[in-house]
């Protein structure tokens, strides 16, 4: 049996179920993973009945072969297992998620014979399958040998399920899931869930091995209108972490969260983890240790795959709505990581304490650090009180606002400081290179033509050994061009939210803007020349001097004051944040003019397939899908289509909205700047979704983007949000000199998207006079093609479309 499970579900759900009085969760937990198949039980299904199960979109149908419940569990029946010949279809509801289906399985359906089952279940299943089994008028039979065949199995996928179980006692109202995973003939293992505490509470799915990367494959998830959305009742509002770390790097630390109880607050709570922490003992308010279980039925391999853990703790009881309670937990381990050279950096940002909620969680945070004095530390919040004790250093951060989380960085650093009327920026860097790019930038450099071509500097001499840069040296310049970034983001985002601003190296290819906290690539620190002889091109050396700092500068307001709660939702924090790096870029660089040099690189990578893509990622899927672009068959998807998609809707909205000249004397852009100040506004330290931006969007919009009439964007949304694919545009025309001037007839041909696909298409007229074109008008673009009729004073030698790159099209 080839069974394998949705270890990515189960590892981050925490849902519940009833034993007995006197049973700890931890015995429930061991007889939950014990239980057997009852042999005494067994059912033959023949091809002659026919037995199925209906799951939200999915039919399960049992042709040929055996069925066997698992043995009761505090007198409920929590699974069963099928071996034989069976059937399964799925058709899900939405556009999308057929689009995603058909990308994966090559139609919009799931349709597939599978051989087995293990099925486990809160949600009553049993009574429908019992059902449909005496409708069959089949009766049980003992088989002893099927299920000893299912005994190892049982052994390996029980631990998987038993927490999910479980934890479905301590939640009232119930949260119920259903789990099938199948071994498809053709497909493989595959997974159905439906569980009610899940978001998306439908997904059909399959873990795939692509090399040495396993990826789980998303084909389809969706929220079934008819189920309630799951809440955990209860809210952290303050976290108190004191954290010493040691002279080897491990760390041993103690966090204490206040929780404000809701509506419904459930008996358990969830919080995540990185792997490489062990709690040892979790206690409330009156002292008593509390029950818990961390990585419950996960496996090391498993446990290093995922990368964050799960932790679930029991309360003694469901707290009170409107209830403050504390819990305190304590923990020991390794998240710093030292990359060499003595460079050391935190590996697990995300999870280096017990986290609770999702990035629309706020909270205030009160962290407290010792650490060995040669190391230099900042973290998330306002520093007060550092001091030295023996050979450690100790000192506290807390934030002056809520949160969406904390964050810290450490090194031998050296630092430079920028102080302004509103706020303080300090950039740390360590003072040597991590032992990779000291080995590589200590190496000549390898002859490549192309590359020297592309320097405005003379090539080096590679038979002359030079001297790796220290990040330190660029400190100042860095700090001065952060400090430029947050006077031109308070232009349209509004005053910087934060005091201070802590910027710190890391080693990698990427950043992350913490509150108050940036962690940057050590290739933001280095001049271009270090950077061509780390093997950067053109392309990646202005990505990580003119982009990246300035995105993680972006999130302060992004994603640190605006939050986001679903994967759908992600794209807008991303998408903000990358354009205004775009502008800012542009703001400095006019000569250059490299927002039109990124929105032109951006589009080329959108309708550029890669290797290991199976198609050009702008067909790959929307930028709602979010972390789902990330596939066995697109590992890359999610950053080119979330970023670069995402920068071209943030600026189509711009050009959409700006007046040109400025209306009454305004500023052209007053629109946008008032629909981002309004968003940071509104919806500071909540969730910002699609459907709240829709509505922003339409509240500002202006008569001409109403092109289906009324009041709304929603064909943009749907197109360009929700949608996937880019318009392919040429221009076919005629011009004749009329007594009024040159009259243009013409049409213009769509392609690439359904005939459904709107958009506004400028279209302008070359003349005579090279560089000069004239704007001839806007053509609603409509099906595959779009008659337009023109009148110009001056003859056309060509007609252009979307010159100025107002629109995301490939124009001929």
């Amino acid at each position: 049996m080839r069974l394998r499970l949705l270890l990515v579900v189960f590892g981050v759900l925490f849902p519940s179920i009833c034993g007995a009085a006197d049973s700890s969760p931890r015995e429930l937990l061991t007889a939950l993973n014990a239980l057997a198949i009852d042999s005494q039980h067994v059912y033959t299904v023949s091809t002659k009945d026919r037995v199925e199960l209906r799951k939200a979109d999915t039919v399960l149908a049992f042709q040929e072969g055996k069925i066997a419940f698992f043995q009761s569990f505090e007198g409920r029946i929590t699974g069963f297992v099928f071996s034989g010949v069976g059937h399964i279809v799925a058709l899900p509801r939405d556009p999308v998620e057929k689009q995603q289906v058909a990308r994966f399985l090559g139609a919009p359906v799931l349709d597939e014979q599978f051989l087995s089952a293990y099925v486990r279940f809160t949600d009553g299943t049993e009574q429908d399958l019992i059902h449909e089994l005496r409708r069959a008028g089949l009766t049980p039979s003992v088989d002893e040998q099927f299920a000893a065949m299912w005994g190892s199995s049982l052994d390996r996928l029980n631990p998987s399920h038993s927490l999910r179980i479980l934890i479905e006692k301590y939640s009232h109202p119930p949260a119920p899931f259903f789990h099938a995973g199948i071994d498809g003939v053709l497909t493989g293992p595959l997974d159905i869930l439906l569980d009610y505490m899940q978001r998306d509470n439908f997904i059909l799915g399959q873990p795939r091995t692509v090399g040495k990367a396993t990826y789980y494959d998303v084909w389809s998830s969706s929220r079934m209108p008819e189920v309630t959305p799951f809440s955990m009742g209860m809210d952290a509002i303050r976290y108190t972490i004191d954290t010493n770390i040691h002279p080897d790097n491990s760390l041993e630390a103690t966090a204490s969260i206040e929780f404000r109880a809701s509506s419904a607050p459930r008996q358990f709570l969830g919080v995540q983890l990185s792997r490489a922490l062990k709690i040892s003992a979790v206690t409330g308010d009156n002292g008593d240790a509390l029950p818990f279980f961390q990585n419950e039925g996960l496996t090391q391999q498993e446990i290093n795959a995922r990368g964050q853990d799960s932790l679930v703790v029991f309360l003694p009881k469901s707290p009170s709505p409107g209830s403050t309670f504390t819990l305190h937990f304590r923990y020991a381990g390794n998240v710093i990581e030292d990359a060499g050279n003595s460079v050391l950096f935190v590996g697990a940002r995300e999870s280096w304490y017990p986290h609770f909620g999702d990035a629309a969680e706020f909270a205030f945070y009160d962290l407290t650090f010792h650490w060995p004095k040669r190391l230099r530390l900042v973290a998330t919040g306002t520093k007060s009180a550092e001091h030295e004790d023996g050979d450690f250093r100790m000192a506290t951060w807390k934030t002056e606002i809520p949160v969406p989380e904390a964050g810290f960085n450490l090194g031998e650093y050296a630092s430079s400081s920028l102080t302004s009327e509103t706020h303080s920026i300090d950039v740390y860097a360590n003072k040597q290179l991590e032992e990779f790019l000291r080995a590589r930038l200590s190496a000549p450099p390898p002859e490549d033509p192309s590359h020297h071509n592309s320097m405005t500097r003379a090539p080096m001499e590679h038979d002359i050994p030079v001297l790796p840069p220290s990040p330190a040296a660029f400190l100042k310049q860095l700090a001065r061009e952060i400090d430029s970034s947050i006077h031109f983001y308070e232009i349209y985002s509004g005053p910087f939210p934060f005091h201070t601003l802590g910027v710190s190296q890391i080693p990698g290819t990427f950043g992350q803007g913490w509150p108050g906290l940036l962690y940057l690539s050590t290739f933001s620190y280095l001049p271009d020349e270090a950077q061509y002889r780390a093997g950067l091109s053109s392309r990646g050396r202005a990505f990580f001097t003119d982009v990246v700092p300035f995105h993680e500068v972006a999130h302060q307001w992004w994603g640190n004051v605006v939050g986001w709660s679903s994967y759908q939702d992600q794209w807008i924090d991303e998408a903000i944040s990358e354009y205004l790096a775009l502008q800012f870029a542009d703001s400095q660089k006019n000569q250059d003019h490299p927002l039109t040099t990124w929105l032109t690189h951006y589009r080329k990578r959108l309708t550029t397939k890669s290797d290991g893509e199976d198609r050009v990622p702008a067909d790959i899927g929307p930028v709602i899908a979010g972390r789902r672009l990330i596939s066995s068959r697109s590992p890359d998807a999610y950053n080119v289509v979330v970023y670069a998609k995402g920068a071209w809707i943030m600026h189509m909205l711009h050009e959409m909205l700006r007046q040109p000249g400025g209306a009454n004397g305004k500023d052209p852009d007053a629109r946008f700047i008032a629909l981002l100040h309004g968003l940071v506004s509104k919806y500071a330290r909540k969730e910002l979704t699609t459907a709240d931006l829709q509505r922003e969007v339409e509240a500002v919009m202006t008569p001409r983007m109403a092109l289906e009439g009324g009041h709304s964007m929603e064909w943009f949304f749907d197109e360009y949000v929700r949608g996937t694919g880019i318009p392919h545009y040429k221009v076919q025309f005629t011009s004749h000199n009329t007594e009024k001037g040159f009259q243009i007839r013409g049409k213009l041909l769509q392609d690439g998207v359904p005939r459904s696909f709107i958009a506004p298409v400028p279209i302008y007229a070359s003349t005579s006079i090279p560089g000069r074109t004239i704007f001839l008008g806007t053509v609603v673009a409509t099906g595959d093609e779009t008659n337009f009729t023109f009148t110009s004073a001056v003859q056309p030698h060509k007609l252009l479309i979307d010159p100025h790159m107002t629109l995301l099209c490939i124009p001929e």
